[in-house]
């Protein structure tokens, strides 16, 4: 990402009917960079497939769009942006949260959304799935463990692991909030 003057000086204009312009060399070497060749965050939205995104986009709240989201990214990183995405309201990071928001309500269906807290980031590198960074999220499903061992973490006294598709829902545990 970059900054240039799209000045006369700077321009190759267009010779055909539309008449678009693009930067010559003086413009190329004009511009002021901010980043430069820096990975751009993934699209959670564009990893998803058509049927699931409309399925988002179908609910009929805020609350309701991210909690859809939150339930069909499992194991996704999930930005602020694309929060703010399918909320479409002010204060999209509360539709996240716990306290009402998508924390609480997946919850009972073994859902838990990791966030950008030390112990968050404990938990996810223990589980196995990618570490949420600032403004980041990742929601997982998990379901007791029987043992310690790769892949289990304990949570609030007790061990869970990833849920496997057929594993029957039970309520997630409380999460830290530090």
């Amino acid at each position: 990402m970059g900054l240039v003057r799209a000045s006369a000086n700077h321009l190759n204009l267009g010779a055909n009917r539309d008449a678009k312009a693009t930067l010559n060399g003086a413009g190329r070497n004009a511009i002021t960079w901010i980043q430069q060749n820096s990975p751009l965050p993934a699209n959670v939205l564009l990893k998803l497939d058509a049927a699931t995104v409309d399925r988002i986009f179908a609910q009929p709240s805020g609350q309701k769009r991210i909690n859809e989201l939150f339930r069909s990214a499992l194991g996704i990183v999930i930005g602020r942006a694309a929060v703010a995405t399918v909320a479409q309201q002010d204060d999209y990071m509360k539709r996240v949260r716990a306290n009402g928001g998508a924390r609480t309500i997946l919850q009972p269906e073994g859902i838990l959304i990791l966030g950008q807290y030390q112990s968050h980031v404990v938990i996810a590198q223990a589980l196995g799935v990618p570490v949420p960074s600032s403004g980041d999220s990742v929601s997982v499903r998990v379901t007791p463990a029987r043992n310690r061992g790769a892949g289990v973490v304990e949570i609030g006294g007790d061990l869970w692991k990833l849920a496997a598709p057929g594993d029957p829902i039970v309520t997630a545990p409380d999460l830290p909030s530090i």
